[in-house]
C-alpha cells in the first residue's frame, strides 16, 4: 500500500511528530511505500519529497513584523501553496490512502479537498482537541473548558484563550468558522482518537460516532525488560506549564517529609519555570533539582535510575507518551485522574491516581511509593508487562490497518459540519 502521511513538522519536536516518525517506520517495516509531507524547516530530516514541501510560515510572537504577521493569519485559514504542493505530490506519487497528523495552521486543511479531488480517502489521526476548540486544549483561565461547544467559538476572543491575545484568539476562532462552514474536515473518512476519553470528547462536542474509531498509541518496549531503578529520585518529564501540575507536585513535596527526603528530578522547560523555581527557594526545597530539556538520549538514563515517575497534568490529557515511555522501562507512574490518563496507568496495579490538583492526596501517593520501593518497582514491572500486551506496535499496526481498509471501502463520507463539528 502507498500511504501518504502529512504533518506540519518533519523533524522531532514533540509528542504528535514521534507518533507520525513512529508510525511511519512500522508501515515501512511492514512493507508499505510511506510518502512524507510537511513544511519546509532547516531541522527537517533529509527526504526526496522535500521539493514538495510548502514554504516555511513563522507563527513565532516576534515572527515577521505585520506582514508577517498578516501572511500567517492567511495561511492558517487557508493555504493555496500547500494546497498546490500536495496536488503536485499526489499527481507524481499517486497514493492509496492518506495519514493525516497535525496539519493546522502552517498547513491547514486546505490539503484535504485536494485529496477528496483525487478521490484518496483520508484518515486522520487527533492528536489534540483542536477540531473542537481553538486552543486545541479545552482550558483557559486556570481550569479546563467547554464553553466553544455548540459552535460558540467566540468565547475563545471572550476569554483571550490563545496566548492571552485577543487578537490571535480571534484569528483562530475566525478559523474555527471557516472551517466549518466550508466542510474543510469533510474529505476525512475517519478519525483516530488515541485514548477513549479524546473519542467520547469530540462525540459530545458533535463528531458522529461512526466517524471515529480508537486506536491507542504504541511503543517499541525494547527485547529486555529494564532493570528496576535503585529508588534514589522519582521524576517528572515533561514542558513546565501550568497545566501540566508541576506546581501541585512541588506543594506536594513541600507538604510531605517523605519526599523532602528524597530527590525530585523535574526534566524539560518552559515558561513556568521561573515560578517554580522561585517556589522551591521559598520553600527550601533543596532536594528538587531542574536538569532542563533533555534529549531522548540524555533522557534514557535519567529515567532508567528512577524509582517511579510523576504525571501530575490538569487538562485533558489525551495520551501522552511519556508514560507509555515510563511503563515501557518498567516504572511505575503516579498520575492524575484527568483525560487520557487513567487509561494508561491501573490504579494500585501499575501505578497510582490521584484527583487533579490535590497536593495532599498527591503527597499521599509520593509517600505510599517512597515509603514502600518495593511496591513501586512491583508495579514497574506490571506495568511494563501491560505495555507489551496492550500497546505493542504489531497490535497498533493490526488496528491501524484495519482503519485504511475500512476507509478505502467506505463511501463518500458526509460533512463532518452536519454533525455539529467545526475545525
Amino acid at each position: 500500500m502507498r500511504i501518504l502521511q502529512a504533518n506540519k513538522f518533519f523533524y522531532n519536536r514533540g509528542g504528535a511528530e514521534t507518533v507520525y516518525f513512529s508510525t511511519t517506520d512500522l508501515l515501512r517495516q511492514h512493507g508499505h511505500d510511506v510518502i512524507p509531507f510537511a513544511m519546509q524547516d532547516d531541522r527537517n530530516f533529509a527526504t526526496p519529497y522535500a521539493r514538495y514541501f510548502p514554504s516555511n510560515i513563522e507563527l513565532r510572537e516576534d515572527g515577521g513584523g505585520i506582514t508577517g504577521k498578516l501572511a500567517a493569519a492567511g495561511r492558517i485559514l487557508y493555504s493555496r501553496e500547500a494546497e498546490q504542493k500536495i496536488d503536485a505530490l499526489i499527481r507524481d506519487t499517486k497514493p492509496d490512502i492518506a495519514h493525516l497528523h497535525n496539519i493546522y495552521h502552517q498547513l491547514s486543511p486546505s490539503i484535504i479537498r485536494v485529496l477528496k479531488r483525487h478521490h484518496v480517502p483520508a484518515v486522520m489521526t487527533l492528536h489534540d482537541y483542536k477540531l473542537i476548540c481553538p486552543t486545541y486544549t479545552l482550558y483557559t483561565e486556570g481550569s479546563v473548558c467547554g464553553r466553544c461547544k455548540g459552535h460558540r467559538f467566540y468565547n475563545a476572543v471572550a476569554h483571550r484563550c490563545v496566548k492571552d491575545s485577543r487578537l490571535k484568539s480571534a484569528v483562530c476562532a475566525a478559523e474555527a468558522y471557516l472551517h466549518g462552514a466550508t466542510g474543510m474536515y469533510s474529505g476525512v473518512k475517519l478519525f483516530i482518537a488515541p485514548s477513549q476519553f479524546l473519542l467520547a470528547k469530540v462525540i459530545e462536542f458533535g463528531l458522529d460516532p461512526r466517524n471515529v474509531v480508537f486506536v491507542p498509541n504504541f511503543i517499541e518496549p525494547g527485547a529486555a525488560v529494564p532493570a528496576p531503578g535503585p529508588g534514589s529520585y522519582f521524576l517528572y518529564a515533561g514542558r513546565l506549564e501550568e497545566v501540566k501540575g508541576v506546581r501541585t507536585l512541588l506543594a506536594a513535596v513541600a507538604a510531605s517529609a517523605s519526599a523532602r527526603q528524597a530527590e525530585l528530578l523535574i526534566a524539560g522547560d518552559g515558561e513556568d519555570r521561573p515560578w517554580l523555581e522561585a517556589f522551591c527557594r521559598s520553600e527550601q526545597l533543596e532536594n528538587v533539582r531542574f536538569l532542563g530539556h533533555l534529549s531522548q538520549a540524555e533522557l534514557e538514563p535519567v529515567l532508567a535510575g528512577a524509582l517511579f515517575v510523576v504525571a501530575p497534568s490538569e487538562w485533558y490529557e489525551n495520551a501522552p507518551l511519556s508514560v507509555l515511555e515510563a511503563a515501557a522501562r518498567g516504572k511505575a507512574v503516579v498520575a492524575s485522574d484527568i483525560g487520557g490518563l487513567p487509561e494508561l496507568v491501573r490504579n494500585g496495579q501499575t501505578g497510582l491516581i490521584f484527583p487533579p490538583g490535590d497536593a495532599a492526596a498527591l503527597g499521599g501517593a509520593l509517600d505510599e511509593l517512597l515509603q514502600h520501593p518495593e511496591r513501586a518497582r512491583e508495579m514497574g514491572r506490571k506495568a511494563r508487562a501491560l505495555v507489551e500486551e496492550t500497546f505493542s506496535p504489531e497490535r497498533h499496526y493490526r488496528q491501524l490497518i484495519a482503519v485504511y481498509e475500512r476507509a478505502l471501502a467506505s463511501e463518500p463520507s458526509a460533512s463532518v459540519l452536519e454533525q455539529g463539528v467545526a475545525s
